[in-house]
Parts: C-alpha cells; sequence; structure tokens
C-alpha cells in the first residue's frame, strides 16, 4: 500500500508522527513549501533523515504570490506516482481532484475550522471544501472544534478520527543559564507575561500590549516578554512607545533551547490570537501546547483552536475574548497576583499537557485512518 502526504515542510513538532508513518507503511513525503516560511516570516524547517522517501516541490519561482511550478510538479507526481493513499494536510483542492482521477483513496488531515466568510471568493473556497471533507474517504480532525464543524455540516462520524495537536516537549532543553535571565534583564521580582510567536495580525499582539499598558498601571511588578518576528515589529515599537509602556521586552532572535528558559522563568504564558480575517486564525497555537509543557497557566482567547482541547477556563488558565483589550487584562491580573492560583494552575496545565500531548496515541489516529481506507489487495 503507497502513500502519498502532502505536507508543508518537515517541523520538528511532526518528527515523531513522521517517524512512525515512516516505520509502519511504505510512505512518500511529499513536502510543498519546505526552505519556504508562512507569512514572508522565516521558519526553522528540519532536514529529513536520508532513511525516508521524500520530495521536495518547492520552486523558487512565484507568480502573483504562488508557487505554481510547485502545483504541476504536485499534479503530475500524484497522477503517475501509483499510490493507492494519497493523505494531504494542505493544497487540498489539487490532491483531492487528483485522487479521484488516479483512483486513489483520499485522506484529509485539517486543522482548520473557522469558515465564516464575506467574500464570495472564500466562501466559494469553503463551499469545495466542504465537498471535499464531505466525500473524503477518512478525516484525520486536529482538534475537538475541527471535528464539531465538520459534524455541523453532515459528515459522518464514523470516518473521522480525532486528536489534539501534538508539540515538543522542550523541558529537557532548559540551561543553566535560565537561572540568569531574570538577573541579566533585571526582572528578578517581577511576575514575567510571556508570548512566543510571529508578529502578524492574527496573532494579537498589539491587542496583548494594549492590555499590558493597563496592566502595568494594576500590578508595577509585572512584565511583558514578546518573542518572535516578523513584519510588524516596528509597529509594535512605535505602540509601545505611544503607550509610554516601561516594563517590556523584545527577543526576536529565539532559538529552542532560549525558547525553553524563557518558558521555564515565565509566571504565566499568553496567546491573544484574533479572528483577523476569514482565512487569517490561530487555527492550533502549539506554543499553548509547549508552554504547558513548563506547567505554566494559560491565557488565550476563543479565537485559539488549541483552547478548546487544552485549556479550560479557571482550571489551568483563562479564555476571554479575542479583541477583548479589558478581558485579557483582567485574566492575566488574577492569575499574577495570586500566588496560589498560579500555582495551581501551572500544575493542572502540566497535567493536562501529559495526557493530550500524547503522540502514540496521535499516531493511532493516522493508523485507523489509513487502515480503514484498505481494500482487497492492498498490501503494507
Amino acid at each position: 500500500m503507497r502513500i502519498a502526504f502532502i505536507h508543508p515542510a518537515h517541523r520538528d513538532y511532526r518528527q515523531q508522527i513522521f517517524e512512525q508513518l515512516h516505520e509502519n507503511y511504505d510512505v512518500t513525503f511529499i513536502f510543498t513549501k519546505q526552505g519556504r516560511g508562512q507569512g514572508n516570516v522565516e521558519e526553522d524547517h528540519k532536514a529529513m533523515p536520508p532513511n525516508w522517501k521524500c520530495k521536495v516541490l518547492t520552486s523558487n519561482s512565484l507568480l502573483f504570490g504562488y508557487d505554481v511550478f510547485m502545483f504541476v510538479k504536485l499534479v503530475k507526481e500524484l497522477l503517475f506516482g501509483r499510490y493507492d493513499i494519497i493523505m494531504a494536510s494542505t493544497c487540498k483542492y489539487i490532491c483531492y481532484v487528483s485522487a479521484k482521477i488516479s483512483g486513489s483513496k483520499f485522506i484529509i488531515l485539517n486543522e482548520f475550522w473557522y469558515f465564516e466568510s464575506k467574500s464570495l471568493k472564500r466562501s466559494m473556497l469553503n463551499y469545495f471544501t466542504k465537498i471535499i471533507v464531505k466525500n473524503s474517504d477518512s478525516v484525520i480532525s486536529l482538534g475537538s472544534r475541527v471535528t464539531q464543524e465538520f459534524l455541523s455540516w453532515g459528515v459522518e462520524a464514523q470516518k473521522i478520527y480525532e486528536h489534539p495537536q501534538c508539540a515538543v516537549d522542550y523541558t529537557g532543553l532548559v540551561s543553566s543559564e535560565s537561572a540568569e535571565i531574570r538577573k541579566k534583564y533585571g526582572i528578578n521580582n517581577k511576575k514575567v507575561i510571556l508570548f512566543v510567536g510571529r508578529f502578524v495580525e492574527f496573532k494579537g499582539v498589539e491587542y496583548l500590549i494594549r492590555s499590558f499598558s493597563i496592566l502595568e498601571q494594576r500590578h508595577e511588578d509585572s512584565f511583558l516578554i514578546l518573542g518572535g518576528k516578523g513584519y510588524l515589529e516596528n509597529e509594535y515599537y512605535k505602540l509601545v512607545n505611544d503607550l509610554k509602556i516601561k516594563n517590556i521586552l523584545f527577543i526576536t532572535d529565539m532559538n529552542d533551547y532560549e525558547k525553553a528558559n524563557f518558558y521555564s522563568i515565565c509566571d504565566v504564558f499568553v496567546l491573544p490570537s484574533v479572528i483577523y480575517s476569514d482565512n487569517s486564525y490561530e487555527a492550533w497555537g502549539l506554543v499553548v501546547n509547549e508552554a504547558m509543557a513548563f506547567g505554566k497557566p494559560i491565557v488565550t482567547t476563543d479565537a485559539v483552536g488549541s483552547g478548546y482541547d487544552l485549556v479550560k477556563d479557571g482550571f489551568n488558565g483563562f479564555i476571554v475574548k479575542n479583541k477583548n483589550v479589558e478581558e485579557l487584562c483582567d485574566a492575566i491580573y488574577k492569575i499574577i497576583s495570586n500566588e496560589e492560583l498560579k500555582s495551581i494552575m501551572g500544575k493542572r496545565s502540566r497535567q493536562t499537557f501529559e495526557v493530550k500531548n500524547n503522540y502514540l496515541r496521535f499516531f493511532q489516529a493516522f493508523k485507523y485512518s489509513i487502515d480503514s481506507c484498505r481494500v482487497p489487495g492492498m498490501n503494507r
């Protein structure tokens, strides 16, 4: 049984799943954006192990922002590659049509759950997405919010295999330098609020900065660390200056080891993402998993996919309405002003992480989905 798995790029949080797929199936990984980051922001793509079957279709020729040559190579590969199953997490329209033409079974791997739109183009694409999902041979749903949406479309429950997104546990990367971070930046006695992510609109950093300008007045020992980079960086610097915020630090270059150290020293992690547009929002938010691994309370919004599976409001953090600066401020204040609550919520975050961030069960969702597509005559 030959499987083509179409995915944007190889990232560390997919390593365990890809390795399990490689060990258990005859799978070829086809990467469409390897070496090119999302939203013009550089990403840390990993090299593929030499024993994997891999094909990188990324080209350097973009037409109106689209890698047209990649699409051509992808169609050729799927139509003539003689695959039994085509499994896609990206380029789903091309992959679905190619599967139908070639007679392959089709599995869609999906993390997206927000399909409201006012634009004609997006409404039409959403309409075709519904057709594809309903007619897929199997569906791997990356979270309960996705499953909820698909069931509302009338997708058959028995062909949906759900598991939350999993992320790497970086706690093993914490070094002795973590103890020096607070001293280095003069924040020994501060309550540190941490954000990690790209500086793009849907991450909601603007709302966090505005919220912190209020929080800083209410809690003078609060300190905000923004870890990330992106095209909005200069705008955020300007906003900080306009609001006369003092207790803030930008870390624009952060490798995995440094990220682990900052996770370890923060008091609360905040992912303030917003619904920016019909195709620009936080489908999941792996940084929530990462922060929970360190036993940190989480403050996030109703626009974050991971919040529906990993964060229970009032239990291991708070979920607030996206774009609501006051709610965001209040939620953070409740945690940093109550040491006992912070400690309890942090412990619950780690417990939840251990239960739900389970790569073995994650792989089982893939296995059940793939095996449900078996037909007589297919080999391993």
